[in-house]
């Protein structure tokens, strides 16, 4: 994925190598990880320490859009540049508290496009996220699949999930939006998001694009 330079992207700053053998230098931006699942542990034994999750919820809603901005013009990106998101998810993005700057990282299962799941029900990605079609083995993995995890995700910035509620999605295999009254926007963007995280492929947005614009007529 080296030719993916935008700032908001750790930077490409050398390549190298061999037959054998290949060396990427990048340049590490400061920043945490929203979903740092490795210290989840460490979180639960001292409940007095936020996560970078619950601190990012608990930014200002106008810096959070900024965050979704950098996540449409990232995929967008992709898209242009004929590649589908793989394993794309909140783990993927680091906040950096102090300048207020969302970095992309961890995209080194993007495919080029039309690719297919072919891994079944153990294809990549978080399963709080993933759209239908990559639990079903042979099933085709496009832009509308970037369409509903970025829609997935943008429910998680802005709307509130019981423990249970989660709990559902891992049992059923299928992302489940939260409820008006758990989501901070307004009505017109919850329903925005709904075509994005629709069921079927051909009833969301069929470009992230196409979903940008919609999204841009409330937040611009």
């Amino acid at each position: 994925m080296g030719f993916l330079l935008p700032p908001f992207l750790q930077l490409l700053q050398g390549l190298f190598g061999n037959a054998e053998f290949g060396v990427i230098i990048v340049l590490v931006h400061k920043g945490e990880c929203l979903f740092d699942h490795w210290n989840f542990d460490f979180y639960a034994e001292n409940p007095q320490i936020k996560s970078p999750s619950k601190k990012y919820r608990d930014l200002p809603v106008e810096k959070r859009l900024r965050s979704v901005n950098v996540l449409f013009s990232f995929l967008n990106l992709v898209a242009e540049k004929n590649y589908v998101g793989v394993d794309f998810y909140d783990g993927s993005m680091m906040y950096d508290f102090d300048t207020d700057t969302t970095t992309i990282c961890d995209i080194d299962f993007f495919r080029e496009k039309t690719t297919i799941n072919d891994m079944g029900e153990n294809y990549w990605g978080s399963k709080r996220l993933k759209a239908p079609e990559e639990y079903i083995l042979n099933e085709t993995i496009d832009e509308r699949t970037n369409v509903f995890t970025l829609g997935a995700m943008i429910f998680h910035i802005f709307g509130s999930f019981t423990e249970e509620e989660i709990k559902i999605r891992y049992k059923c295999r299928c992302f489940l939006p939260c409820s008006i009254e758990q989501w901070e926007l307004d009505e017109k963007a919850y329903e925005v998001l709904l075509k994005a995280v629709a069921l079927k492929p051909e009833e969301r947005y069929q470009t992230v694009k196409e979903f940008q614009e919609k999204w841009e007529l409330l937040y611009r």
